[in-house]
């Protein structure tokens, strides 16, 4: 079937979980979906809106997409995922009722689970400006979050709760009320911390499952690291993104050098690597077993 399988569930990896935290990757893309899909040791991914923004719009991650076009690149990625995608919601698209009709679309889509954050809206990513955004009171948030948790189509869909506070005793605070209104997991920005020992001391003041994106300094993180601090997911968010970008420019650049293809410096993939990784042996398959061959016409 052209349509990607997933056999084992997001909620079920959790429980089952116990050498560290699973290890997600942040995609923009449906290639980099399907090329995620079969990497080894990768668990899941996560629908990046900052790499949907660079990679669908080519602007900086400032909302500038509606959620009709979060949603259909959404899609399109888990069409061809076979291991579990949690979908960046943003800000769920206005108030507490817009997060319910959001969460339904996404859900449509295929997600295994939503991350919802308090900022205002329009959002700003935080690893896109100087200042972060403000975000909004807490008794209105955590009204958003109880929408999500009591409105969800399946009971199996993760309702991670994310928060922007960049003070560290009230993303705490935030984080249990998140958890206390009946989020899955609460996620910290980066912000919030300067070293590792901040981090953990984060996930053992909070109590509860913690979802940490890895992106700026946290990169720098071991695994070994990962384990003691105690997070149940890590979002290695921009990696492909950012390799992405640097691949591209470079033979992009290089290439307006040279006015040829012959000899660039930047490794390229074959073509027919890409025609294999893309599945090309399934639609062969499905030609000769639905098609009539040129006898039979």
């Amino acid at each position: 079937m052209l349509k990607a399988k997933i056999n084992k569930g997001l909620r079920q990896m959790l429980a089952e979980s116990k050498a560290g935290p699973l290890v997600s990757v942040g995609v923009g893309d449906a290639m980099s979906a399907r090329l995620a899909s079969e990497a080894d040791g990768i668990d899941l991914m996560l629908s990046s809106g900052f790499a949907i923004s660079a990679e669908q719009l080519g602007l900086p991650d400032v909302e500038m997409y509606s959620r009709t076009e979060n949603v259909l690149a959404v899609e399109k990625m888990c069409y061809v995922a076979s291991k579990p995608l949690v979908a960046d919601m943003d800000t769920g698209y206005g108030n507490a009722i817009n997060v319910i009709k959001s969460l339904h679309e996404f859900e449509r889509a295929g997600v295994q689970g939503v991350v919802i954050e308090d900022q205002i809206s329009p959002k700003r990513c935080p690893v896109c400006v100087e200042t972060t955004n403000s975000i909004i009171p807490l008794n209105e948030a955590v009204g958003k979050i109880r929408a999500a948790v009591e409105n969800r189509s399946n009971p199996e869909t993760l309702i991670i709760a994310r928060t922007d506070a960049v003070d560290f005793d009230e993303a705490v605070k935030r984080a249990k009320a998140y958890y206390e209104a009946g989020a899955d997991l609460v996620q910290p920005i980066s912000r919030v911390f300067s070293d590792k020992e901040g981090i953990k001391r984060f996930v053992d003041a909070v109590g509860c499952p913690v979802s940490l994106v890895i992106v700026g300094w946290l990169e720098t993180l071991s695994r070994e690291d990962l384990i003691w601090i105690g997070p149940k997911v890590v979002h290695f968010a921009l990696i492909p993104v950012t390799a992405m970008h640097n691949a591209v420019k470079s033979v992009i650049t290089e290439l307006g050098q040279a006015g040829s293809a012959a000899d660039l410096p930047t490794k390229r993939s074959a073509h027919g690597d890409i025609v294999r990784d893309m599945g090309m042996g399934l639609i062969s398959e499905l030609e000769q077993k639905y098609l009539p061959q040129e006898s039979e016409l």
